[in-house]
């Protein structure tokens, strides 16, 4: 599943794709269970993307977007396991699109193989905390403001997959995390915070060198800038991965059904 640094680029390809274009209309495939919503957008708009944590959302507005009277619309975006988006010109055939974003000169695709994605107006779940790589310091207070709840209770390793706390942070990059702080990822998350602060600037770190890095590139998900072509690129992402994946380290399945990479030395 897409994590902080997948949606992050996410955003940055629709915002290059959709920069000086005005769009009509944005049509569902039928084939897709999700909510057909769109019959409202029945005038010109501007398309721009933000995302936050694990969070991608989209801004509708009408054009001219000066006009006192300009409608504004949010579309949050689930992006599934696989979802992402595809520049599409006129005349190409999208395998597996469910979402065409249509202008004049070809449409902006939400591409989904495994159809998992799915979409919603609205805004930001106030049940997420704050982007850790964006929202530095409202990320720790959040944190340090609840350390006395039940959740911290539990093992950091299941903590850090919390989203209220950790938005944005996945599978991948708590084992990246974890590791490179060389915490046992079995204690209570209050005393892995307490005893290693660094693993708040940590849970900045690691997700934003991903991002420089094009992301992670696992199973589903490509990148949409193609990154995969670069050879400098692929080497960096294969020397940042120090743990996730790695031959000889350990792994469990967590209490969230997810397999967790670890350093062997911690099992007892």
């Amino acid at each position: 599943m897409p994590e902080l640094a997948e949606l992050r680029l996410t955003a940055d390809y629709i915002n290059q794709e959709g920069n000086g274009r005005i769009f009509t209309k944005i049509k569902k495939n039928p084939v897709h269970k999700g909510a057909d919503i769109f019959e409202e957008i029945d005038f010109p708009f501007v398309l721009s993307a933000e995302s936050r944590g694990k969070e991608l959302r989209l801004e509708i507005t009408s054009v001219p977007t000066n006009a006192p009277d300009k409608k504004v619309y949010h579309l949050m975006m689930g992006m599934g396991m696989a979802g992402h988006f595809n520049w599409v010109p006129p005349g190409t055939i999208s395998k597996h699109s469910h979402l065409k974003f249509v202008s004049e000169d070809g449409t902006l695709d939400f591409v989904d193989v495994r159809r998992f994605g799915n979409w919603k107006w609205g805004n930001w779940n106030k049940d997420r905390g704050p982007d850790p790589t964006v929202q530095f310091q409202d990320f720790v207070r959040n944190i340090k403001d609840n350390l006395h709840k039940k959740d911290f209770d539990k093992p950091i390793h299941e903590v850090l997959m919390n989203q209220r706390w950790f938005n944005g942070i996945g599978n991948y990059l708590r084992a990246e995390i974890l590791y490179r702080v060389d915490v046992d990822p079995f204690i209570s998350a209050r005393e892995a915070l307490t005893k290693h602060s660094e693993l708040y600037s940590l849970c900045r770190e690691i997700p934003s060198k991903a991002y420089l890095l094009g992301g992670g590139e696992l199973k589903d998900w490509k990148n949409p800038f193609q990154f995969e072509t670069l050879e400098d690129v692929k080497m960096g992402w294969r020397e940042f991965m120090q743990c996730y994946g790695v031959t000889g380290m350990a792994t469990i399945i967590d209490k969230g059904g997810r397999r967790f990479w670890y350093d062997p030395k911690w099992n007892k």
